[in-house]
């Protein structure tokens, strides 16, 4: 058409000086193969519209406008010079003119929008801004632009749109690298100029090569389906792609025939960072989990939810992960698929199960998907729809399958073995029990030369605890009989909730039980608690005093018993109770407050003869022939109770030996002047450490690196840790969304799973730690997750309520056992719940009921 008009299929690469920004905008995506609405460009001109004109220009825009016009009404857009740009987007200061039908309508509508160029917003926005300082990186360049801006304009075929919107092809707010994609239905100019509150889809590119549309906010009507919104974000990545432009802002529509048109295409001028991909160590580097890798922290983040230090890591992959492989997943060390079947990684410096590794196993991986509900109800379901959607898939293991399954016959034979071995509890545990003596009696490692310690740190495959390992594999045998024992007492449900509780020989719930005794043996010497402070100063106050040296006596052997245990305890690098026992002294300080409690040694007598008379109705009630069945496995509980706790328990003692050994090395190693610090040596790698104590020599540039390891894991340590990865870099987001916590906390109930039976109302206490001068005797406790170390607070609650977890975690089987009744895999309770608010907390129903006096305190 010449230098005046030109098509927009005709527009170059660079028309940006020639007809504005727009117009180049709308040339490069019909370039790029997009489909673009017939029209025409005008060039910019400093002149006032049609009206500066010369007569020949007036003529073919009339010609040519006209012409479009047959085809139905036009939009008159305005395109300036430097609009849509790089630097300055200019966004939404020109005028549009929609929905003109005439001739004289376009040539009126073309002097509206040239005459744009120098409105007051133009030029306020045009005026020449102060150069970027370091404390504002991201501001515009100088700006010389002139107070008008040579403006041309884009006439256009209308499209009937039945929705309309915006796709940025990155969110330019940098939450992750989605794109972002709002609608309105209708017209976009609704949502442009702000009239109408658009819906928002977040749109993520997946590692199966297709998109996953997520609905983050809803519009004042719904414009879009999930196909369709996968489709404009997919789209628009192809038109990025193809202009080498990443970063793009597109405007969109979809017509009433499903056909998707290109409006307008500009860049991001401001977009905030990504954060950084989720930092993951690998097991096994070179195994194949497909296109999509998983990983999960169910029952994991409970025991391990801070990062490890490089040092506490190097054991669990190279001691403890050929254990889980060879015991768990029954696959024998010289299988070629040992090592492929190592199924957990480091994620933001935090252990957490490869889902792909573990459903590859030919023994473990069937039964997952049923295993985990009994664990953690909210993780099972997730994976459930990741396993339906075919993002989760088994790692894909070299080899014919045949030769597989032969290894693995061969494995669980052996496995099976120790299996029913289990079948006499009382002597596993013994086994267990005497194997833990065994160590304590080991010698003392300040004894031992630098190589002996450096063996101390294979304690665990040694041969030396070979019993133990073995004996792990009760818990396995014990879980079948407790599910057998409550499937059959599934039809009378008052013994079935009671079929638990009151049992002794849990080591874990014997900790309470022990505390529970040290606060009646310390009433006599109840003033030198009064005081506060820490435990040193107590402690000074119970040597002065005879009483108080018999308390103190009684109190470390205590210690010797359970002090190989704490919070966070499979984390080598967190501290055992020995080594601070302030909690359990809080505790005792705690009990001492509470007068006229009943005691927990009471409590687990009461519930051990509620259990007895409602097993003993059960079976009077049942069917002559059901009778020895039901008396059979309810005689069974008795012994396999303890089982689920008893293996860890005792597990402990060598953790607690490991760890001692890691810090005696890095005494040593402190004192030859190779670290700053004893515990510096946690934040050696395993291999460094080892070498160390071998050879006599320091690790090359130890202080450095270690310093350098020291910053990281503080870094790791602050990043989120998701409960459930994806390698694709797509967020996979709670089943239990926002909405459905509003819904709730709106409604007064909240919802989860009953792992606790039993009824009981309390205010409601908070708690990030196990402190138990943060809690009263009564309280509702509700955490977001809680490890064995939690436990001793149990018995000081009426209720407990837990955001994570399932009928079989740790906490579960405690609260259960002292008939504490509890809610877990509540989602949001600690945000949606207050402190102080009462609630109701139904261990059957699995709810947990805000009282109406109280949800609006």
């Amino acid at each position: 058409m010449g230098n005046f008009l030109c098509t927009l299929a005709g527009l170059g690469l660079d028309a940006d000086a020639s007809f504005g920004g727009k117009a180049a905008g709308l040339g490069r995506l019909h370039a790029a193969g997009a489909k673009v609405p017939p029209g025409f460009a005008v060039a910019a001109r400093d002149a006032g519209g049609p009206a500066g004109w010369r007569e020949s220009d007036r003529a073919a825009f009339r010609t040519a406008a006209a012409a479009l016009l047959a085809g139905g009404p036009v939009a008159v857009r305005s395109s300036a010079v430097g609009e849509d740009g790089s630097g300055r987007s200019y966004a939404g200061l020109f005028d549009t003119v929609l929905g003109v039908s005439t001739v004289e309508a376009a040539v009126a509508a073309a002097t509206r929008c040239a005459a744009s160029g120098a409105n007051e917003r133009v030029r306020a926005y045009a005026a020449p801004t102060a150069a970027p300082t370091s404390a504002s990186p991201s501001a515009p360049p100088a700006s010389t632009s002139p107070v008008s801006i040579p403006v041309g304009l884009v006439v256009q075929s209308m499209v009937h749109a039945r929705a309309a919107g915006v796709c940025f092809t990155r969110d330019p707010m940098g939450r992750d690298g989605a794109s972002l994609v709002e609608a309105v239905p209708g017209l976009g100019d609704a949502l442009v100029s702000g009239r109408a509150r658009p819906e928002r889809w977040r749109v993520y590119a997946t590692g199966l090569g297709g998109w996953e549309p997520r609905l983050e906010a809803r519009g004042d009507a719904a414009a879009l389906s999930v196909p369709e919104a996968a489709r404009v974000a997919a789209e628009a990545a192809r038109i990025a792609t193809r202009l080498g432009r990443p970063l793009l802002d597109l405007e969109w529509a979809l017509d009433a025939g499903g056909r998707l048109w290109w409006l307008q295409a500009r860049a991001i001028t401001a977009v905030a960072p990504l954060p950084p991909p989720p930092d993951v160590e690998r097991s096994c580097p070179d195994a194949r989990d497909g296109p999509v890798t998983v990983w999960a922290n169910w029952n994991v983040r409970e025991t391990m939810p801070d990062a490890l230090s490089p040092l506490v890591w190097g054991f669990w992959r190279d001691e403890m992960l050929p254990f889980l492989t060879e015991h768990l997943f029954a696959t024998a060390p010289g299988s070629p698929d040992f090592r492929r079947l190592f199924g957990l990684d480091l994620v933001q410096g935090r252990i957490y199960w490869n889902m792909n590794a573990a459903l590859a196993t030919p023994a473990f991986g069937p039964f997952l998907p049923r295993l985990i509900p009994f664990i953690d109800v909210e993780a099972a379901g997730v994976l459930r729809e990741l396993l339906a959607a075919g993002v989760l898939r088994p790692r894909r293991l070299p080899g014919p399958a045949v030769r597989r399954w032969i290894g693995v016959g061969i494995a669980s034979v052996r496995v099976l073995a120790r299996v029913l071995a289990a079948c006499r509890p009382r002597r596993s545990l013994a086994l267990l029990a005497g194997c833990a003596e065994a160590v304590l009696r080991r010698p003392p490692l300040e004894t031992l030369d630098d190589r002996e310690l450096a063996t101390e740190l294979l304690l665990f495959s040694s041969p030396a605890v070979a019993p133990l390992r073995d004996g792990i594999q009760i818990m396995a045998f014990g879980g079948l009989v407790l599910a057998a024992a409550e499937l059959a007492f599934r039809p009378y449900p008052e013994a079935a909730r009671r079929l638990l509780v009151g049992i002794e020989g849990n080591p874990t719930t014997a900790i309470s039980l022990g505390i529970d005794e040290l606060v009646e043996a310390a009433r006599p010497v109840t003033g030198l608690f009064c005081a506060s402070g820490p435990w040193a100063a107590l402690e000074a106050r119970l040597l002065a005093d005879a009483a108080g040296r018999t308390w103190l006596a009684r109190f470390r052997s205590f210690l010797d018993g359970v002090g190989h245990r704490g919070t966070k305890e499979f984390d080598l690098g967190a501290p055992r109770w020995s080594e601070d026992p302030s909690m359990l002294v809080e505790l005792v300080r705690a009990g001492l407050a509470s007068a006229g409690r009943e005691r927990l040694s009471a409590r687990m007598a009461r519930l051990r003869a509620e259990r007895s008379a409602e097993v003993a109705a059960a079976c009077a009630s049942a069917p002559a022939w059901r009778r020895p069945f039901l008396r059979a496995l309810a005689a069974a509980v008795t012994p396999y109770v303890p089982v689920r706790e008893a293996p860890k328990h005792h597990t402990m003692v060598i953790f607690q030996r490991i760890r001692r050994a890691m810090l005696e090395l890095g005494k040593r190693f402190a004192q030859r002047g190779w670290l700053e610090r004893a515990d510096d040596v946690l934040y050696l790698e395993w291999v460094e450490a080892q070498a160390a104590a071998r050879s006599g020599r320091p690790p090359a540039d130890a202080r450095v690196r270690v310093a350098e390891r020291r910053r990281r894991h503080a870094e790791l340590q602050a990043r989120p840790a998701p409960d459930v990865v994806r390698s694709d870099g797509v967020p996979v987001p709670d089943r239990r969304s926002a909405e459905v916590e509003a819904a709730q906390a709106a409604a007064g109930v909240l919802r989860g799973t009953g792992v606790g039976a039993g009824r009981a109302a309390g205010p409601v206490r908070i708690l990030r730690e196990p402190n138990p001068r943060a809690m009263r005797e009564g309280d509702v406790l509700v955490v977001e997750l809680a490890d064995p170390g939690w436990t001793p607070l149990f018995p000081r609650a009426a209720a407990l309520v837990m955001e994570v977890g399932g009928a079989m975690c740790h906490a579960a089987v405690v609260a259960r056992e002292m008939g504490i009744p509890s809610v877990f895999g509540v989602r949001g309770a600690t945000r949606v719940l207050r402190d102080g608010e009462r609630v109701v907390v139904d261990g059957v129903a699995g709810t947990v009921r805000r009282e109406a006096e109280g949800a609006g305190a």
